[in-house]
């Protein structure tokens, strides 16, 4: 199903994979593991084609492969069609069934939540039969629920040889692994309390859209860290974005001083030829690792790197906005964004599904059946366990 041979990528002069040599048969397993930079997201892309087809490149080596389906890190940027049911077809639309998510067949599918749009690129795929399925860090825009359900999908397909690129070793049952290059364990800091006097957010608004409900009251104080979990859909990014004043809403979000908003998919947020254009203040940059990338177009950044990117552009002197801002993150990346909110005195709210980033916020907010309310660590423990 693969041969990979003695495989190189350059872009502009800038080595990323180095002599990288692959074999895979029919329904057998594969775990690629490197930090963020390392060259997943080239492999993967090179083993479809797309690389040097459609992205310019320069490669030296052989590569082989029958029937790859691929899962990038951006699901959108997958999509053919406008609505759920155009992009699954037939096939799909009996299979979202089965797999309970009847519910997104008549929705657009840019209106999706990300990790809605994860699990439609999913059955996508699968309708195709692919005897090679790649997934480039497929769990990163999943809840606890879904993701013990993409992989119960993913472990029945008995024929379909497996590549799973991500960052640690995943729960592939029967994988050989293959390491790009390997990373140490980070030391995580020690949590902080935050809690402080006077009020950064009062909000207290209702968001309505298409049949979908959330209600939200809560307030923040200075230096306070917010953290928010729930479901894929359930409304953690359109509640950021309201207090950011990009959704629209019934009620009030009184805010004191500016607000900054770090999206779910970083691309978004950039606008400007270099990482450091992108900063209000440089200091972040080093706080965030990511100080020998300013000059980097960010467009040309990995996922991971991007996402540093954005959690670093966001401005220190008021209320940060941070939506998922360890998806794509290697263990040592994951613990400079902890330490980064840990050591900040700026008021935050976050959305995540990164049980150890809960650690470092003050209070926890779980959204569940269309309300925001603040939970206990038993609850907050509870959903993760799902």
């Amino acid at each position: 199903m693969l041969n990979v041979e003695s495989l190189s990528v350059a872009f502009a002069d800038k080595p990323v994979l180095e002599d990288v040599g692959l074999k895979l048969g029919k329904g057998q397993n594969l775990a690629v593991i490197g930090p963020n930079g390392s060259g997943k997201s080239t492999l993967a892309l090179s083993i479809c084609g797309v690389i040097p087809d459609f992205v310019p490149a320069r490669v030296s080596g052989e590569v082989h492969a029958k029937e790859a389906g691929l899962i990038m890190q951006t699901p959108s940027s997958q999509f053919f069609a406008i609505t759920v049911k155009e992009e699954l077809g037939e096939k799909g639309l009996a299979l979202a069934h089965e797999f309970d998510l009847g519910s997104l067949v008549d929705r657009n599918v840019f209106q999706l939540s990300e990790g809605e749009k994860q699990k439609i690129n999913l059955l996508s795929n699968l309708c195709s039969n692919p005897g090679l399925l790649l997934l480039d860090e497929p769990l990163e825009l999943l809840d606890p629920v879904e993701k013990s359900r993409f992989k119960r999908i993913l472990f029945s397909l008995n024929d379909t040889a497996i590549v799973w690129l991500d960052k640690v070793r995943p729960s592939l049952p029967n994988a050989k692994n293959f390491f790009l290059k390997k990373q140490a364990l980070p030391v995580l800091p020690k949590p902080k309390s935050n809690a402080s006097s006077g009020t950064a957010l009062k909000a207290d608004f209702l968001i309505k859209r298409n049949g979908f409900s959330l209600k939200a009251n809560f307030s923040l104080s200075n230096h306070e860290k917010l953290g928010f979990i729930g479901r894929n859909g359930s409304g953690k990014s359109l509640m950021l974005k309201a207090i950011a004043g990009v959704e629209k809403f019934s009620g009030s979000v009184s805010r004191n001083g500016p607000v900054s908003l770090a999206p779910q998919n970083p691309s978004h947020l950039f606008f400007n030829e270099t990482a450091e254009a992108e900063l209000v203040e440089k200091g972040n940059a080093s706080k965030l690792g990511i100080s020998h990338l300013l000059k980097e177009s960010p467009s040309a950044l990995s996922k991971g790197q991007q996402k540093l990117l954005s959690v670093a552009a966001t401005n220190p002197g008021g209320l940060a906005l941070l939506d998922e801002p360890t998806t794509w993150l290697d263990p040592a990346n994951k613990a400079t964004v902890y330490n980064y909110v840990n050591e900040s005195r700026q008021p935050m709210v976050i959305a995540t599904h990164d049980r150890q980033l809960l650690r470092y916020c003050d209070r926890v907010f779980l959204i569940d059946g269309g309300e925001a309310s603040e939970c206990s660590s038993t609850a907050a423990n509870r959903f993760f366990r799902q």
